[in-house]
Formats: structure tokens, sequence, C-alpha cells
């Protein structure tokens, strides 16, 4: 029980208010916010399931097997750049709330909400003191990096929350590896292989239970004692190891069953064009050349780690994450090295001694694994949940020692606003590039028909795919083309334009192809068209690998030949422009 200005109130209450607060905060605003640059490459593949990315550099089986009248059944198993459990989310948020930037980001969100409460149940299990709970609970509530994933269609919050959903059942079973029901070990399995499905970079988790568990196991042989668990006060479990319980091997099979359609997908991709897919080729160093673009692989580099982890968490939380990793390096070999105390005296100690030790293993094995594959801001929020913890382990220790102190109340209570103005800047300090503002107004043109001539391909899986998806779709009284500009980069060049090629029936070419087009036959194949010509500016996000004038010039030509005028003038961050659309027929 709390009292707040002279109010009793319950921890129940607290937790309610903090995931109130922390669903707030995910959802607000969820499908208006700026598209982020990765969103459209997971987004636009999860609205039919398919894996292609209009981009000759990173082909896909789709178009390695576009003379076949089927593709081979294993090219529906995974992805070629990544494990299919996200877009499989994706997948069925898109089928029920249709094709919008809300549903492909509700995963994200729902999971982001659900790992607060884990965070919760975690931290009952390992705090003394009950403030020490309600801190952990709510620094990850407000944390911006979660926060920020929580609202993005990208992998990390789903790998997160099944993350800590695997970790809440490894303590289950590391409490009592005997006396544990089975069913946690069933759990434990099922989570860790959905984590392994959500992103590789979930394949942490082995050394940390391995190390982890060989801890606890010598612990017990070294003290002569009932096996006590970091996540335990007051359970007592027999000294018999982990390793000769079958439940637990059964379970990491488990994990490799769900795991397995991606080994699958793997051998017969290898079979196919001799490597694996796009990660686990460049973890083997395999050659790739359908895949010369490796978007994906593109990432900042481990040495700009401090600098992206200065911009996704705040100052205060970073030195008090620093202090906490110091506080359990402390705490685990402060009785057991320097002054060799009581066995009583490390019983008391143990929930926080083990409980340092598993969170430790967390923050190394996190960096070892951002050593190879790099700093990027959606890997690094891998850090949030232990480095949480370890903060609120700290606190656990303060909270025993100076809760009367109003000094310490008072600091306290200054770092805690201090992280929930940081984690609420993301609402408001995130640039707007104007591609949902583009998306929307195209959205309000097409009013969900499509054109009154479809689009086609040449090849005949995804031109099944455009005759199915427009066949659902109320025709316009004209035919319908978008031409954008060549120089917008591919993600939102994704989500806005290929996107409704292929699920919306509205024919798209970029400048350049329109140009061929002409070349080919004349102005006639677009008689009596509808069209809208879409010029990115400098400041909107473009491809970095190459630049064309093709757009401006189109645009040029527009003004001078028609004397047209935009319809819709589109300014972003700091007012500056980002796109200009011009409507005409022809």
């Amino acid at each position: 029980m709390f009292t707040i200005f002279s109010y009793k109130i319950t921890e129940k209450h607290l937790l309610i208010a903090i995931l109130l607060f922390g669903a707030i905060l995910r959802f607000w605003g969820l499908g208006s916010a700026e598209f982020y640059h990765d969103e459209g490459f997971t987004a636009f593949r999860s609205i039919g399931y398919l894996d292609y990315m209009n981009n000759d550099d990173q082909t896909t089986p789709v178009q390695w097997f576009e003379n076949l009248p089927v593709l081979p059944w294993w090219t529906h198993l995974s992805f070629h750049d990544h494990p299919p459990l996200f877009f499989l989310l994706q997948f069925f948020s898109f089928k029920l709330f249709g094709d919008s930037l809300f549903a492909a980001r509700l995963p994200s969100a729902l999971a982001g909400i659900f790992s607060v409460y884990i965070i919760y149940l975690l931290s009952d299990k390992i705090f003394r003191n009950k403030l020490s709970r309600i801190l952990a609970s709510f620094l990850f509530a407000v944390s911006l990096v979660h926060i920020w994933v929580s609202r993005s269609s990208l992998f990390e919050s789903v790998q997160i929350f099944f993350i800590l959903l695997n970790i809440y059942y490894f303590f289950k079973i590391a409490r009592n590896s005997i006396l544990s029901q089975s069913k946690d070990y069933l759990m434990f399995g099922l989570t860790l292989g959905f984590s392994f499905l959500a992103k590789y970079t979930s394949f942490f988790l082995i050394p940390v239970y391995v190390i982890y568990l060989a801890y606890l196991s010598y612990e017990s042989y070294r003290n002569h004692k009932p096996h006590e668990s970091n996540i335990s006060r007051t359970s007592h479990v027999s000294n018999k190891s982990y390793w000769s319980d079958w439940r637990l091997y059964a379970a990491f099979g488990l994990a490799l069953v769900l795991f397995s359609p991606v080994v699958i997908y793997n051998i017969f991709l290898y079979k196919t064009v001799g490597h694996f897919d796009l990660q686990f080729a460049f973890l083997f160093h395999q050659q790739t050349p359908e895949w010369q673009a490796s978007l994906g692989k593109i990432q900042d580099p481990f040495s700009e780690i401090i600098s992206n982890l200065s911009m996704m968490y705040s100052i205060p939380f970073l030195l008090m994450a620093i202090a906490g990793i110091g506080y359990a390096v402390y705490s685990v070999f402060y009785l057991k090295i320097r002054f060799k105390p009581e066995i009583s005296d490390i019983q008391k100690s143990e929930p926080h001694n083990s409980a340092a030790v598993f969170w430790l293993l967390n923050i190394i094995f996190i960096t070892l694994m951002l050593i190879a594959v790099g700093s990027a801001f959606r890997f690094i929020s891998l850090y949030a949940a232990p480095a949480v913890m370890l903060i609120s382990l700290f606190f656990d220790d303060l909270f025993s020692r100076f809760n009367r102190e109003l000094l310490f109340k008072i600091l306290v209570a200054g770092f805690l606003m201090y992280e929930l103005f940081f984690g609420l800047s993301i609402l408001w300090t995130f640039p707007d590039f104007g591609i949902v503002t583009l998306d929307k107004y195209f959205d309000g043109e097409f009013n969900g028909q499509r054109s009154l001539s479809i689009p086609s391909s040449p090849n005949s899986h995804l031109d099944k795919i455009i005759k199915d998806n427009a066949a659902r779709l109320p025709a316009m009284e004209k035919p319908v083309l978008i031409i954008h500009d060549t120089n917008v980069a591919l993600s939102p060049r994704l989500w806005l334009f290929t996107r409704r090629n292929y699920y919306e029936g509205i024919p798209v070419l970029s400048v350049d192809q329109f140009k061929n087009f002409l070349k080919i036959g004349g102005t006639d194949k677009f008689n009596g068209y509808l069209i809208y010509f879409v010029k990115a500016s400098k400041n909107t996000p473009l491809n970095p690998a190459f630049y064309t004038p093709s757009g401006e010039e189109f645009e040029y030509f527009l003004r001078s030949q028609f004397n047209l005028s935009p319809v819709k003038i589109i300014y972003g961050y700091n007012n500056l422009l980002m796109f200009t659309v011009y409507k005409f027929n022809l």
C-alpha cells in the first residue's frame, strides 16, 4: 500500500495506471505517426505474405521461379532475409483491419504493452521492495527506445515480447527444476522457438541460459544447500542438476521443431542458389550474387554504439545503467570473495546475486552480438529490458537504505520525471517527411476503388496477385496512373506506390519507366487516364545509391508545356518541402 497525497493506493492500482499510460504512449496517433525508413520492407511484404521487394538488386524466389506455374512449397516457409513470424502477425493484422499503417504497427504496439506487464512479473519475483517493482515497470513503460519500436512496423517489439516471456518461463523452471510443472517447460520451449522465429538475434539467449544454469549448479554444489533461484525468495529446491532433467532438453527440442521451417527453407535455398538466407549468408561470409544491395545488412557499425545509445537512451538513464552494472558486479563478488560471510548471509543475498548474474549475462552477450551485426537503433533496443532490471536492482538496495531520506526521494522523483519527458519526446520530435500525409492523400483520392484499367506484370505469380486483389475492389469510372519520382527511397516507395500497384489495382510507374513507355508507344496507351505525378524534394528519403534528374525534368515539362500547377504541396519538418503532386489527363 502506498500513500500519495493522503490517498491509499495499492501496488495493483499503480500497475494498472502504468499499463494504461504505456498503452497511451504506444497507441496515441499510431496510424498517423510518421513513416520510419525500414517500415516499408516489412509492411509491404506482409500484406500478401509475399517475399518480394520490387528490386532487381535483391531478388527473391518469386523472381527466380517466374517460369514455373506454381512456386515451390518451401518458398512459403520463410523469407529470404528474415524469419516469418512477424510477417505472419502483420498479415493477420492487415486481414482484420485493412491495409493501413495502423494495422502494420498494431502487432508491435500490443507486444510493447504486454512486455511492460512481463517486466512487472519478472520484477515481482526478484525485488524485495514494492517500489522497485513499480520503478522497473514505469521505466520500461516510458523508455523512448521501447516506445519507438512499439510504434513501428519493425521486428524488435515482438522479438522483445517473446524474449521476456521466454525469460519468465525460464525463471519458473530455474526456480525448481524438479518440482516445476511440465507446462512451464512446454511454454519455455514454445516461447524460445517464437523468439527465434521473430528474429535471429534472439539466439543470444542460448549462451545466457547455459552459463546461468551452470552458475546455479555451481552455487548449489559450492554451498551444499538446497538450490534457491533468482526469482524466488522463499522456495527451496533439490540440488539435483538441471542437466539431468529430460524436460529441459525436450523444451530446447520443441524450440528447434518450431524453428524447423526456417531450417528447411535454408536447406532448399542452399540447393537452389548455393547459399543460405541473407542473415545466415552474412554470418557465414557466403557469396550472394542475387543480393547485390543486401538491404537489411547496411547498418550502423558497432563503432557508433556510444552515439546511438545517447540518442535512444537519456544520459541519466545511461549513467544509472552503468551504476546498475557496477552494483551487480559488486553484489556478486562482494560477499563471496572479499568478506567470505556465513552461509545465512549468502542465502539472504542470493536473489539479488543470481539476478545480477543473469542480467549481466544479457548485457554481455547482446554486446557481443552487436559487435557482429552493428549498432542500429532498433538493435540497441535489446538493451532496454536488462538495463531497466539492473537499474531497479540497484534501486532495490537503495530503497532499503535511504527510503526515509527526503533528498533521496526527490532525486528518484526527478529521475523518473526526466525519463517520462524524454520518452514522451518521441511523440513530437520524430521528423515529418510527408510520407504519411501523401499516403492519406491517395487514400482520399481513390477511396478504396481500383483503376478502371488494372496493372499487369510479366511475372505470372505477381500478375495473379494483382488480378486477385483487383477483382475484390470496385472500379473507378476511368483508368488511373501514378507516376512517381525515381529517386524516392525503396522503403517508402514500397508502401506509397508499389503497394497500390499490387494490392489496390492502381497502375504505378517511375518517371523513367513512363518515359520508356512513351518512347515505345507514344501517348496513345495512356489516353483517357487520370494521371498523378509525385515529385520528391531533396528533403524526403531518397535512394542513396543513385540520383537521376528525370523527376525535375518531367516537372519542368508539365509546368512549361501544360501550364500545370500542383494540386497538393506537402511540407514536413521545419516547414521544408517534401512532395509536390500534379494531376492531369492525356
